[in-house]
């Protein structure tokens, strides 16, 4: 039997709208696998933080989680525990074979040789969002993808964690300029911490022009 063109019609909307439900179910599974809040419920793998981290200033700390299926999700902060709170941050998933591999080496070589130790759980979100409200204090905001990474805490009780953590450097704020910052980045940081602490009472390193600011 013959169909009608407005039969066929039919059939094309019928089939356009399958599609489309089929492109935002795809779209709601990608955002589940990369969204750090979705993971939250797994058990924490491990955290760790580079050893000497209070001592230089900056360092990544990284917390995972492992899932049924043995995939490990990561987030993994560029913490500066003198002055900018998450400089970076990040949120990645892998196989367990290509974290242990491939990831956590590299996280550990980009800190240049620095050694790592293993840090419970409740004491890596203490450190972080301490890091993250030193630098509010002094008008500073994390890294824009740390409102996501952030998401792999889920219910972890900073309570529990009994060490104290101090930020700054000796007693004062102290800004050490990274690799990617602009001389109108430094400018700007250094006007910032003058305006909120006054002169004299915090202190930076930068280098300008081939010259070394302090």
């Amino acid at each position: 039997m013959a169909i009608s063109a407005k039969q066929k019609q039919k059939k094309l909307e019928k089939k356009s709208k399958k599609r489309k439900l089929s492109k935002k179910s795809l779209g709601k599974e990608f955002q589940f696998k990369n969204s750090a809040s979705d993971y939250a419920r797994y058990p924490i793998h491990e955290c760790f933080v580079p050893s000497d981290l209070f001592e230089t200033g900056l360092g990544y700390v990284i917390v995972t989680r492992r899932t049924p299926d043995r995939t490990i999700a990561i987030s993994a902060f560029v913490v500066d525990v003198y002055c900018l709170g998450v400089k970076n941050a990040l949120f990645k998933i892998s196989d367990e074979s290509e974290y242990e591999q491939s990831i956590k080496p590299g996280l550990m070589r980009s800190n240049e040789g620095k050694q790592f130790e293993n840090i419970h759980s409740t004491c890596a979100r203490k450190l972080i969002e301490g890091a993250v409200s030193y630098a509010k204090e002094l008008g500073f905001s994390p890294h824009r993808d740390y409102k996501d990474a952030k998401g792999i805490f889920g219910e972890i009780d900073i309570e529990s964690c009994p060490v104290k953590y101090t930020y700054g450097k000796d007693d004062e704020p102290f800004y050490i300029r990274g690799p990617n910052e602009s001389i109108n980045q430094v400018k700007k940081i250094v006007n910032q911490l003058s305006k909120k602490c006054g002169e004299g009472n915090f202190h930076y390193l930068a280098m300008l022009d081939e010259d070394i600011v302090e």
